[in-house]
């Protein structure tokens, strides 16, 4: 068996984890060029399409392993819901009073109701796409097992033709976005079957495409491109980008995404996405262009990173090691 498919953790992920959340901070807290060229815009949809692809690669790589479907749904709101469940408390109820926000972000439906998705929780729309994954793949899982991944395919053929019918470039809704954590749990398929013959020779073949794939994905990204049609196949550039960096083995792309720097930004990468909104708002978006990028803006990071460091180390870590350990242990117990 080679050295890659023993490899139960991969650092690469991290990396590519790592960039997810900067492209999304750098596209919601920094100018990037001309208004005209939206590079902004084009940074948001690299960050998340990166985050949905990893996001579908990891749940349908956990599922294919382990098919308890119960301790799966725990862990996934254990690492979710507490942090979701306190940070909307504090923007909505707190801060904003708006009890509808907070009540449609913790139902997970915030991406459909847009009178509730203010300033201070929008990036939430994300979780409610990710959460209507977890409920799909997971009882797709508990009705037909392994067979329940076949649908996947079926289902990204759909939303890839809802996209084009609707020339949904870039949409919140579920239906219009779900095939960025789709590609990803084609490509977690594709991983789990990489030594079967027929495989085994497409995934030696993956690392010679790594510079045209990175290419589509950037192109595929720029709104400029969008009367191409590029734009409807963003996930899947994505998810092809992730799985060339998997099929290679101590390269330069190896070393740069596996290093500490870019593993701690990915531990703390949840945080940063969910507590960082308030930061590019108010007083932080307040007077000349000087004081908000050379002063207000830095300061907003520094909060950003003590505030999610703090987060996930001292209220997040604790619940979800709670949980795996009890979850553990409820398993070693049914099997006695």
């Amino acid at each position: 068996m080679s050295s890659n498919s023993q490899r139960e953790h991969l650092p690469e992920l991290d990396g590519f984890r790592a960039f997810s959340i900067l492209l999304v901070l750098a596209a919601h807290m920094l100018p990037l060029g001309p208004k005209s060229w939206q590079l902004n815009l084009a940074s948001g949809y690299m960050g998340m399409s990166l985050f949905f692809a990893l996001s579908g690669f990891l749940i349908t790589r956990f599922l294919w392993n382990d098919q308890n479907v119960g301790i799966f749904f725990l862990r996934r709101l254990s690492r979710i819901a507490p942090l979701v469940l306190l940070v909307s408390f504090i923007y909505c109820i707190l801060l904003a009073g708006r009890p509808d926000s907070f009540l449609a972000a913790n139902l997970y439906v915030i991406n459909y109701v847009d009178a509730a998705l203010i300033p201070e929780i929008s990036p939430f729309w994300s979780l409610g796409v990710e959460m209507h994954f977890y409920v799909m793949i997971g009882l797709s899982v508990l009705v037909f097992g392994r067979r329940g991944f076949f649908l996947v395919p079926i289902v990204a053929l759909i939303v890839l033709y809802l996209r084009v019918d609707t020339q949904a470039y870039g949409n919140i809704r579920t239906h219009l976005r779900i095939d960025e954590i789709l590609s990803g749990s084609l490509l977690a398929m594709f991983w789990v079957n990489r030594e079967r013959p027929g495989f085994a020779k497409v995934f030696a073949f993956l690392p010679k495409v790594f510079w045209p794939s990175l290419l589509l994905w950037l192109l595929a990204c720029l709104p400029a491109t969008y009367t191409f049609g590029l734009a409807y196949f963003r996930a899947y550039f994505a998810a092809l980008l992730i799985g060339t960096v998997l099929a290679m083995s101590g390269r330069w792309q190896n070393r740069l995404l596996s290093t500490a720097t870019l593993t701690y930004i990915a531990t703390i990468s949840f945080a940063l996405y969910v507590w960082h909104s308030p930061f590019r708002h108010g007083w932080f978006d307040s007077g000349t262009i000087y004081e908000r990028y050379l002063f207000k803006r830095p300061l907003a990071f520094l909060c950003i990173f003590a505030i999610s460091h703090a987060s996930t180390f001292y209220f997040e870590k604790p619940i979800t090691d709670a949980v795996r350990k009890w979850t553990s242990k409820s398993r070693r117990t049914a099997r006695q």
